[in-house]
Order: C-alpha cells, then structure tokens, then sequence
C-alpha cells in the first residue's frame, strides 16, 4: 500500500514539473484573470505583479507598466516597506487616479489561497501610503493651506492596515500595525515626492481580494466606497492541485493543474518569457486531437516542449531582440511619469535612432549594438571618464542570477548619469535605462 501511495505521489511530482501541464495551468488561470478583469470590473486598469503575475495578464488587457511588491517583505517577522519597491509610478499615473483603482494580479503556489505578496506586502503597502499622505495632509492644514476638502478627506482617512483575516491572525496584524508608523517616517524622510502624491489620491487606499476558491456571480461596486480598492487578484485555484481537468479555449485535452505554475520560472521554462508565451500561445498550446488521452498526454507534453525549445532559439538571437517591439516608439520604450527616464526594450537602444529620443542609454545586460560596443571600446582605449560618455553597459544576467549583480551595478549607473544631470542646458537630458526584453533588469 505505502509503494503503491509512493508512486503515485512520484508520479503527480514528475507530472506538476510537466511543460505542458504547466502552460496549460497558466492558460486555465489566465482565463478566470480575463473574466475578472474584463467582465466583472473592466473599469480599473490591470497591473501584473512582477516575476510571476506577468505569465497570467493577456498583454492585450495589462498595463505596460508592472509593479513589483515582493513576497517576502510580508513573511512572518520579517515585515519591511521597501523604499526600492515603493511603486510610485503606480499611484502617481493617470490610469490609476481617473479609474479610482486597480487590480494587481499575481499567483502562489501549492498549499496558499493567495501569496504573501497580497496578504501582507501590499496590505503594508497600502497603510504606510496612507499615513503618510495623512500627515501631509496634516502638514497643509499647519502651513494654513488647508480647506474644507482636506478637512473632508481627513475624517474619512483610514491609516489602518487592513489583512485578510482568514489567512493573516490578529496577533500578526497587531505586530505589523506597531512597525507601521516607523515605515511611514522611513517613506516621509525619503525623497519621494509624497505632496505631489497626497494631492493625487483623494480617498486612503485599501487592499481586497478575489480568488479562484471564492468566484463572484456579481462585480462588485466600489464607487461610493470611502477607499480606493487595490484589487488583490489571485490566480491559481488553491484547492485544484494535482486534479486532471480539461476544456480551456484553445484546447479540450485533459492537463494535470499546477498551481502557481509560473513560479521560479528559471525551474522550469527553458528560456521562455511570458512575452514569448502570449505570442505564441496558439503553437504551444492548440495540439492535434482525436488520440486516446494517454497517448496525446505524452505527445503534447513533448511537442510543447519541442515547441518551446525552437521558440526560445528563434528569438534569443540579437537579431529577434532587435525586432521586438520595433513597430513603433511606443512598444519599444516608456518613460516614467513626470521624468525625463525611459525604460525600454533592446530595440529601444538601437543606434543611430535612439539618439533621436535619448541623450544617454544605460544597457542592463542586453546584447550590445555593434556601434554602442565600439563606442565603448573607444572610450576605454581613450580612457574617457563617465563623464564625456553617453551610453554604458552594465553586464547583469537576467533572471534571479542578477539580483545581486544589479545591486552591485546601480553606483556605476548613478556615477554615470550625475555628470549629465548635473550640466548646465536648457533642455533635460533624456536617459534611457534598457534590458532585452524591458520588463526585468532595465
């Protein structure tokens, strides 16, 4: 009995690091994401939380911007507010302000209903905003610059942090609560603009969660709500884990679910990027049929990864990096609200044409243009300092591999940006900060 049990165990494992069976997970949650976010409240923009929230938002439907609130500035005893993951460019863009709200998607994997990411970070997230924006609002009415509508706001403003209940005990709520303020002064202190933000946000911002294992039959209405709803939607369904299920709209062969498939991607997708895998979902997903389901599990498990493996080769060349995005401007770069900085893809860095929109590009590990690399062989043969340079290369892997390279990379940006800065001219100089595809390193 017990190697009978072993083996099916054995068996679900090799199953849930299947290929196949992991895009087919994604492709079945990202259909319960689109009914959400298009059906139910199609009137909030839609943010993928980075890594693993960008496999399940149809780029069609998200925002070109992400957000990125990590998971482990909520683990137990080790709450934090990071100033490096404060998501500014979140409330301070006009989608997020005209729609009265948001939903960030994101997914955990097996044993959660949703991840730490939702049930802690961002709910710290969201009061630390608050209290913040409190004492700005506070501080107007000192300076004797308040109104009535401050003094409206001020007795609506929640600062409190809000956690779900069924997952967060109060006893953790408590312990957070007594950091709160502590981060707020950390956030008051820095240089992040919180006026330009308080002025912004007209009601406190408040997190609530959807997932799969609670299904709503009615959108929910938040417009006479006194907050501004982070909607906190997560993707995988909890209680699925190992089940065989079926249907889908690209393909009706049975798949072995995994939840929070996308996770560690590194693990398991062999170069391929959700970018890549919503280009060409139809290939890796829509498979022959008319075959006994055992037999078409072990072809299209084989296929997809064939299928996959060709893909990845396809567009890992320069050449393939170098097209993406290059229809128009606006597919290959963004700049940040309110600056004059840009995050881009590889195309956005191509010479001479980049020189048109930029006055410097910083490379995060992209492959380099043969011009930008004999500019800068130039200048190390020259021994030419930052400050007579306009484009840099910064060699960070891409993935998880680069975190720690990133951070060792950043005084080399900043030295190589603050002489530009720091000129006299008329106009400000446009900075373009750029990796291969722009959505991880840059």
């Amino acid at each position: 009995m017990s190697e009978s049990k072993s083996r099916i165990d054995r068996q679900l494992r090799n199953e849930t690091r299947n290929l196949y069976n992991r895009l087919r997970s994604i492709d079945n949650d990202a259909e319960f994401v689109q009914h959400v976010t298009q059906q139910l409240l199609p009137q909030y923009p839609v943010f993928a939380n980075e890594r693993c929230g960008t496999w399940y938002v149809d780029p069609a439907i998200s925002h070109q911007q992400s957000v990125y609130f990590k998971s482990t500035d909520g683990h137990n005893g080790s709450w934090m507010f990071s100033l490096r993951r404060a998501n500014t460019h979140l409330l301070m863009g006009d989608s997020f302000s005209e729609s009265g709200g948001c939903i960030i998607v994101d997914s955990t994997r097996k044993g959660k209903s949703m991840p730490d990411s939702f049930s802690r970070t961002i709910p710290i997230w969201c009061a630390v905003w608050n209290r913040a924006i409190h004492r700005a609002i506070v501080g107007t009415g000192d300076s004797g610059a308040s109104d009535s509508k401050d003094d409206a706001r001020l007795a609506i403003w929640d600062t409190r942090v809000h956690m779900p209940p069924t997952v967060v005990s109060e006893s953790e709520r408590t312990q957070v609560d007594a950091l709160l303020d502590g981060f707020a002064d950390k956030l008051a202190a820095s240089d992040i603009d919180v006026s330009t933000i308080a002025a912004k946000l007209l009601k406190p911002l408040r997190p609530i969660w959807i997932t799969r294992d609670h299904r709503l039959v009615f959108p929910p209405d938040f417009s006479d709500a006194s907050f501004t709803p982070v909607v906190c939607l997560s993707a995988s369904l909890c209680s699925a884990e190992g089940n065989e299920m079926g249907g889908g709209s690209l393909s009706g062969l049975p798949f072995r679910y995994v939840q929070g498939a996308a996770d560690d991607q590194e693990a398991w997708a062999l170069g391929l990027t959700p970018q890549l895998f919503w280009r060409h979902r139809t290939d890796l997903l829509l498979l022959e049929s008319g075959r006994s389901n055992s037999a078409m599990s072990l072809l299209s498990s084989d296929a997809c990864e064939d299928a996959v493996r060709r893909i990845v080769a396809t567009n890992s060349s320069p050449a393939s990096l170098d097209e993406y995005g290059s229809g128009s401007k606006s597919d290959c770069f963004q700049f940040i609200a309110g600056t004059q900085l840009a995050v881009g893809n590889r195309a956005s860095g191509r010479p001479p044409e980049c020189w048109t929109h930029f006055d410097a590009v910083i490379n995060c590990g992209a492959p380099e243009f043969e011009e930008h690399a004999a500019e800068r062989k130039r200048s190390e043969k020259e021994e030419k300092g930052l400050a007579e340079s306009r484009y840099i290369y910064l060699p960070i892997p891409e993935g998880k591999r680069g975190q720690a390279e990133l951070s060792r990379q950043i005084p080399r940006a900043l030295a190589f940006v603050e002489p530009l800065l720091l000129k006299e001219s008329s106009c400000p100089k446009r900075i373009l900060v750029h990796c291969s595809q722009g959505v991880d390193r840059s």
